[in-house]
């Protein structure tokens, strides 16, 4: 029996960081981290995760459901043998390694940050007004 998915639709500007959003949230669990690690390896039996992790086996279906409803995992059934694998591996292979590594923090001086602010600002006021210049040459043709 194969269990159908939902299709993954490619996102938009407009919903694109709702929906990333969605995702990490989902992500966002220690249990979840460690079942989507565990089969970034390689697809693994619904039994064989749940000797991995150690919860017990009603929140182990919870965990896998919600990351099926968000089309993280899927899965196929042969009898009473679940067997789960990643459906989106790059991004999943790829947030794991991320969070694998290590990310030092970076103090900055007050002086330095508004600094750079500055020119930040000064350099899109700047584009702008030449963007006013082009139009304003532009309509006067």
């Amino acid at each position: 029996m194969i269990e159908h998915t939902k299709p993954v639709k490619p996102p938009t500007e407009q919903n694109s960081w709702e929906e990333q959003a969605r995702l990490l949230r989902v992500m966002a669990h220690p249990a979840r981290l460690a079942i989507l690690e565990a089969l970034c390896e390689k697809p693994h039996c619904v039994k064989h995760i749940n000797t991995l992790i150690s919860i017990s086996q009603p929140q182990l279906s919870q965990h896998m459901a919600a990351l099926r409803k968000e089309n993280l995992v899927a899965c196929h059934a042969c009898g009473p043998v679940r067997c789960y694998y990643i459906l989106r591996p790059t991004l999943v292979k790829k947030m794991i390694r991320l969070l694998r590594q290590e990310h030092p923090m970076k103090e900055r001086n007050s002086r330095s940050v508004v600094r750079e602010s500055r020119r930040g600002w000064e350099a899109q006021v700047e584009n702008m007004g030449i963007m006013e210049e082009a139009t304003e040459k532009g309509s006067e043709l």
